[in-house]
């Protein structure tokens, strides 16, 4: 199986940070919605780069 070294170095840099993410979402001030807009960004980023794949393999 391939592995995007950029989706790699994404969970690198997640793992990094992530300390820093789960107390932004925890914060009582910040938008409901807001874990919702970044789960959704990391799947469209993965659909994106899947399409992106198979395209290449045609």
């Amino acid at each position: 199986m391939y592995v995007y070294r950029i989706m790699l170095l994404l969970v690198f840099i997640g793992y990094l940070l992530s300390p820093m993410l789960m107390s932004g979402w925890a914060s009582p001030d910040s938008a409901w919605y807001r874990p919702f807009v970044i789960w959704g960004g990391l799947i469209a980023l993965s659909l994106w780069l899947e399409q992106k794949r198979a395209l290449d393999e045609r």
